[in-house]
């Protein structure tokens, strides 16, 4: 009868324990997101940042590793830059480009929604070249990775997929 007692007693003990360690490990994961979101969210609040791109998707459903180039969208205050590879479809005759996706202009309808229960940031703006016009969407997870749709006056939408950073000073 002790032995079972004992038993019982012990199974139940390790049980508490466990199941606290399970809880802890919970709150330490959830304090962990709402730290990550709030620095990427202080980040995105300063209009000062840069999307690194590692991945592209086309239309048709082509997975492109960019890795080996520059592919960056920078937002510095009212202002973007960008500099993207393009694997996708021109829409329209006559149309000349620089290749990949380029721009260096002043930003329009520049807007921002913030999910906190979900940590997630929607940015989107407008900025052009000299013969596009590009509509960008930027959807910023707690830890940084983000989706970026890009869609053009001339060319099929694209993904990128990357992380979003501060601006590195030189």
């Amino acid at each position: 009868m002790r032995k079972v007692l004992l038993l019982l007693f012990l199974v139940f003990f390790t049980n508490l324990v466990f199941t606290q360690t399970k809880q802890e490990k919970k709150q330490l994961k959830e304090e962990k997101a709402n730290k990550e979101y709030a620095t990427i969210k202080k980040l995105i609040e300063t209009n000062t940042f840069v999307f690194n791109g590692t991945w592209l998707t086309t239309r048709s459903g082509r997975r492109i590793d960019l890795n080996s180039g520059t592919n960056h969208i920078e937002v510095k205050k009212d202002s973007t830059n960008a500099s993207l590879q393009f694997f996708g479809e021109v829409r329209s005759i006559g149309f000349k480009s620089e290749g990949g996706i380029v721009f260096d202009n002043v930003i329009k309808n520049y807007k921002v929604k913030y999910n906190d229960k979900k940590r997630r940031i929607q940015i989107s703006f407008s900025a052009r070249n000299k013969t596009e016009n590009f509509e960008v969407s930027m959807t910023v997870h707690k830890s940084g990775f983000t989706f970026v749709d890009i869609f053009s006056s001339f060319r099929s939408g694209i993904k990128y997929e990357g992380t979003l950073d501060p601006i590195k000073k030189e």
